[in-house]
């Protein structure tokens, strides 16, 4: 039954694999991928090492990038149900929570790209469910199954920390030091985690911890609560799901027969309060609600089991049925068109225009993340066209931008077609020089104004990219002969912003 979950969950996702296109981030991780590598500046290695084992399985191209993630995200289905399984729940309970996160929107959006979320919310889960496990069954496995799960999590988002962190902390508070293994069965599964981070630990120090300068430049602009913005994902991104994963958070806190499990109610409070404070989006802390809708699955097993089967069948169906009216809204199953068409009659019937808001605050047509699934081969296109173009002091020899997105695209599809394309920022900085030494390059940016005259002795302006909805609206393609002296000391500085050298 639980299998037959996982597999539904994997269909789903097939039927439109391919969408508009690679995603902005996608891109940027199938070319950093291209290498294998322990280590970056701005990223864990997990989602590259996945890009690159799917290079190798699947070949190139963006169905192929996208059926692990698909599997993945079934697996965490699995993990759900298994989960239910042990807190105590039968088949209702199983179905209402595997249900739960099949449909719940915010899942059905990080299911099939390739990103370090859906691997997130996988290593959360498998973390919470050998927690689960252990403290029901005493089996040694489950500490093995916790080290590993930690372990891969760190090398594909630091920021599973914030679950032990706060798991341990509300341990602590709930007094359940009785339940701590003997520091024999701890080792093994410690020193099996320490092997596995090591390579990826060595690589930190030996770049001086570019994760600790990328933490605190992020925390700069990041530091800003916008408690409502973060309620509202909390308890609408989720759909009617959001009635299943509450229900498992006042579970794991208020049930007089669960007191075992009550330090994973606090420490989900916990992890909610601090990404709220963080100005976290929603997606930073998905992984924590396989845990609290395999509780939430419980506990309307225990309310629903006093009604007739009809009542029990009609809860779970209006699960499927808001999952299908959002489904245009987070799957790209309708054409561009047609999916800005159903987006727009959203609005006017129900007035709720969150999905269509941008990070910067404004609004478009169609969600962000499809807008940044498209145009990336048109932008190739005029950037190469103005690359060939010649100058009074002859061809650009590099292509730069400060947009990771930006330069992921050029270099997927540009291929010899370009000059070599750089970049200060992120981690195709170790795939730059050094220095700007170039005379001629061709410059990729939204700037404008004065300042943008400034930064080379001639500076032209050779096209403008206009794409609505679109990641790359707004680009302006300069050429820039002789970058001024500031403009390479600021590259310089901007590389060697999270590395040595």
């Amino acid at each position: 039954m639980i299998i037959f979950f996982g597999i539904l969950k994997l269909l789903i996702h097939l039927i439109a694999l391919k969408g508009y296109g690679y995603h902005a981030d996608e891109i940027y991780y199938v070319e950093l991928g291209k290498e294998w590598q322990w280590g970056f500046p701005d990223i864990s290695p997990f989602v590259t090492w996945i890009a690159h084992v799917s290079n190798l399985l699947f070949g190139s191209s963006l169905t192929g990038y996208r059926i692990l993630p698909c599997l993945f995200s079934a697996a965490t289905v699995v993990i759900t149900g298994y989960m239910t399984y042990f807190l105590g729940g039968k088949r209702l309970a199983i179905t209402i929570a595997c249900s739960a996160i099949i449909c719940s929107p915010a899942f059905l959006a990080t299911s099939y790209l390739l990103q370090p979320a859906v691997f997130d919310e996988f290593f959360w889960a498998l973390l919470s469910f050998a927690l689960i496990a252990y403290h029901k069954s005493r089996k040694t496995p489950f500490l093995w199954l916790m080290a590993v799960a930690l372990a891969f999590g760190i090398l594909n988002k630091y920021s599973i920390l914030l679950l032990v962190f706060s798991a341990l902390t509300a341990w602590l508070i709930c007094g359940q030091r009785t339940h701590v293994p003997h520091w024999k069965k701890l080792l093994p599964p410690a020193l099996v985690f320490l092997l596995i981070l090591a390579p990826h630990i060595a690589w930190q120090i030996e770049q001086g911890f570019p994760i600790f300068k990328f933490t605190a430049e992020v925390a700069k602009t990041n530091f800003d609560v916008d408690l409502s913005d973060y309620l509202l994902q909390l308890f609408f991104f989720h759909g009617a799901s959001v009635a299943v994963w509450s229900a498992g958070l006042i579970f794991l806190i208020t049930n007089p027969k669960s007191k075992e499990y009550l330090f994973l109610g606090i420490a989900s409070l916990m992890v909610i309060a601090v990404l709220s404070v963080l100005k976290g989006k929603l997606y930073y802390g998905l992984g924590l609600f396989p845990l609290l809708f395999a509780n939430g699955g419980y506990c309307w097993e225990r309310m629903l089991n006093h009604f007739k089967t009809a009542y029990q069948v009609t809860f779970t169906g209006m699960l499927y049925v808001f999952a299908l009216l959002s489904l245009p809204v987070v799957i790209p199953i309708f054409s561009v068109n047609g999916n800005q068409f159903y987006l727009s009659e959203m609005v006017r019937l129900t007035g709720f225009s969150r999905p269509l808001r941008y990070e910067d605050g404004s609004y478009g047509k169609m969600p962000q993340f499809f807008a940044d699934m498209t145009d990336w081969e048109h932008l190739t296109t005029r950037v190469a066209a103005v690359s060939r173009q010649p100058g009074t002091f002859g061809k650009a020899s590099v292509i730069l931008t400060n947009d990771y997105a930006i330069a992921g695209a050029l270099k997927h599809y540009g291929n010899a077609a370009l000059p070599l394309v750089i970049s200060a920022k992120n981690s195709f900085l170790n795939q730059s020089p050094k220095n700007l030494d170039q005379h001629t390059i061709i410059y990729l940016t939204k700037s404008t104004g004065i300042d943008i005259l400034l930064i080379a002795d001639q500076v032209t302006l050779m096209d403008t990219i206009y794409s609505k909805n679109s990641h790359i609206n707004g680009i302006r393609i300069y050429r820039l002969s002789f970058p001024s002296k500031a403009f390479k000391q600021q590259y310089a500085r901007d590389r060697l912003m999270f590395v040595k050298s």
